[in-house]
């Protein structure tokens, strides 16, 4: 089994140990863990949500310290969690830097509304929910097309504060799995939507059935920011994922693609 979103507490908001996050997972039965911070966002927005360009090094350092210390008890994995569309203070390079395992591409912005914000929730009740999940799509639409990332985070993260559209979305949903297929990224199963107000995982059922219809490959994620984060939520998305047709997880090397069974 497999978990590929967690994070560290150079992103700001997250704390333990790296030590304390793999033992965790060693704890629950992974195969394979990874690292995925938050890529360095610009310094208006940094503060508290993400490293700093300077820091990008040292944390690529730290992880694979880790993936040597814990050799042959589990699979260290690292990774970034990178906001699209890209902010130019991520160097670009790493998307093709050889150290990364994967980069999970994230949409947290509809224009300049960080939209998953607490502080800026009340936005939602300034515009027509319908158009703020066509405008969610649309970015989610064209990352799956840019190629950029390995893994699609978090599918529907719109959902977060409970906000759910009057109408039906899943022709857009339809849309952007074909995209997906054809581009060859994975979709991130993400148990974290389980504490937040929505209390749901992202994505929703019907979204996983959606992604298993057209072909869609699937990864782990608790998008942990403590180590008692780790797993959570596993039980019941592993439930989900067989009750829709998968038996199979992917992992990443190098982004190169392998599978596990679930």
């Amino acid at each position: 089994m497999v978990n590929y979103h967690n994070h560290t507490a150079m992103c700001g908001h997250a704390r333990g140990t790296l030590d304390e996050y793999i033992l965790a997972a060693i704890e629950n039965g992974m195969k394979e863990f990874g690292f995925s911070d938050h890529a360095p966002m610009p310094e208006h927005l940094r503060q508290g949500i993400s490293m700093g360009p300077g820091e990008i090094e040292d944390y690529i350092s730290a992880v694979l310290s880790m993936k040597e210390k814990y050799s042959g008890r589990i699979d260290v994995k690292l990774g970034l969690e990178v906001d699209y569309p890209l902010f130019d203070s991520f160097e670009k390079r790493y998307l093709v830097d050889p150290r990364i395992d994967y980069i999970i591409g994230s949409v947290h912005f509809i224009d300049d509304w960080a939209f998953d914000h607490p502080q800026f929730k009340y936005r939602f009740d300034e515009r027509d929910i319908d158009s703020v999940y066509l405008d969610y799509y649309r970015v989610l639409g064209s990352l799956a097309l840019s190629a950029m990332c390995d893994v699609i985070g978090h599918f529907d993260l719109v959902k977060k504060f409970g906000h759910r559209p009057v109408s039906d979305m899943n022709g857009e949903v339809e849309k952007i799995a074909r995209v997906i297929a054809r581009t060859g990224a994975v979709v991130e199963i993400n148990t974290s939507g389980l504490i937040k107000p929505v209390a749901e995982i992202y994505p929703s059922d019907d979204i996983i059935a959606i992604f298993f219809r057209n072909n869609v490959p699937v990864t782990l994620g608790s998008d942990s920011h403590s180590p008692d984060e780790v797993c959570g939520g596993y039980p019941l998305a592993i439930e989900k994922l067989k009750a829709a047709g998968y038996r199979k997880v992917s992992g990443f090397t190098a982004r190169r693609r392998h599978e596990l069974d679930l």
